[in-house]
C-alpha cells in the first residue's frame, strides 16, 4: 500500500510536527496510520482533484500551495478516521501512540476534542484548496469543476454563511443541494435557467482576477445569494426582493439579454388586448 502525496514519516510529521518521536525499531508514525492515509488521499482525489487533474497535482513541487492544501486535507482526513483505532496520548505538547504501558490514553473527553479540532482544520483546508483550484486554469476545465458551479455557493463559506461554525463541510454537503433546489425555483419563477446559469459561471469567475461580472450582475448575484440564504435558514423567502430584481433587469434588456430571450420573460410582459367584433366588450 503506498500513497503519493505522503510518502514518508519524515514528511508527515512537517503537516503533523507535536507528535511523539519513534524509537529505533518501532513502527513509524507514518507506518502506523497508512492505511487512512489511503483511504484520505483517494477520497480527495475522488472529491476534488479528479482524474484529469491528478497527475498535474502530484507532478507539483510539495510547497506549491495548491498541493500543499491537499495535502493537509488528506492529513487531517486520515487521522480523523484513524483516531477511534489507535491508542493515544494527549500531552500540553501535542500527542501521539501509545506506546509505553505506564502511560494512560488520552480520555474520551480529549479524544472528542481532538476530533473536533482535526475536522475544523480539515475543513479551513479544504476551502483553501476549493479556492486554489478554481485558480487553476487546467482544473477549470476539468468535470469536477462543474460539481463545484453548479450552485451560487461553490464553496463551504456557505455553511458560515447559515450560521455553521462547526462541521462545514458535512453542512456544506447538505446546504448544497438545497440551495440548488432553491436557486432553480427562482429562476423558473422569476430570472430564467439561462440566466442563472449566467451568474454561476460569473460567481466562479470572481475567484480569479479576471471578474466578468458588470456592475448590474455583480449587484443581482449577491442579491440572490442573499435571497437563498434567507430560504436555507428557513425564513421566508423575500418576495419583493425578487420583484425588485426582475424590475432591475427589465429595466437594463441590454445587461440581461438571456432573461430577456427567455420563456421566464413572458411571465412578466402584460397581455396584449386584441379588439374583436365578436367579442363582448368590442370598443370602437
Amino acid at each position: 500500500m503506498t500513497t503519493k502525496l505522503i510518502t514518508s514519516d519524515q514528511q508527515l510529521r512537517r503537516y503533523l510536527p507535536n507528535a511523539f518521536d519513534t524509537v529505533e525499531g518501532e513502527t513509524t508514525f507514518h507506518e502506523k496510520i497508512l492505511p487512512w492515509l489511503d483511504q484520505a488521499e483517494r477520497w480527495v482525489m475522488t472529491q476534488f482533484i479528479g482524474d484529469d487533474f491528478a497527475p498535474e497535482l502530484l507532478a507539483m513541487e510539495e510547497t506549491e500551495p495548491l498541493r500543499t492544501c491537499a495535502t493537509l486535507v488528506v492529513v487531517h482526513e486520515a487521522f480523523m478516521r484513524a483516531v477511534p483505532s489507535l491508542d493515544l496520548v494527549l500531552t500540553p505538547n501535542g500527542f501521539g501512540i501509545v506506546s509505553n504501558q505506564n502511560i494512560a490514553p488520552a480520555s474520551p473527553h480529549r479524544i472528542s476534542r481532538l476530533l473536533g479540532s482535526l475536522e475544523t482544520s480539515r475543513d479551513i483546508a479544504i476551502e483553501q484548496l476549493i479556492h486554489n483550484l478554481f485558480l487553476n486554469s487546467s482544473w477549470s476545465a476539468s468535470p469536477k469543476r462543474q460539481w463545484f458551479s453548479a450552485t451560487l455557493f461553490p464553496n463551504i463559506d456557505l455553511a458560515n454563511l447559515c450560521g455553521f461554525t462547526e462541521h462545514r463541510w458535512a453542512n456544506y454537503l447538505g446546504l448544497r443541494s438545497k440551495a440548488i433546489e432553491v436557486e432553480q425555483r427562482l429562476a423558473e419563477e422569476y430570472i430564467s435557467s439561462e440566466q442563472l446559469a449566467v451568474f454561476r459561471s460569473e460567481v466562479m469567475s470572481a475567484f480569479t482576477d479576471i471578474s466578468v461580472a458588470t456592475s448590474h450582475h455583480t449587484r443581482v448575484i449577491e442579491q440572490l445569494r442573499q435571497i437563498v440564504v434567507t430560504a436555507l435558514q428557513g425564513n421566508q423567502v423575500p418576495i419583493q426582493s425578487l420583484r425588485d430584481i426582475v424590475d432591475l433587469m427589465r429595466k437594463n434588456e441590454t445587461s440581461f439579454p438571456h432573461f430577456s430571450n427567455s420563456n421566464t420573460y413572458k411571465l412578466f410582459e402584460p397581455p396584449v388586448f386584441e379588439n374583436k367584433k365578436r367579442a363582448n366588450g368590442y370598443w370602437f
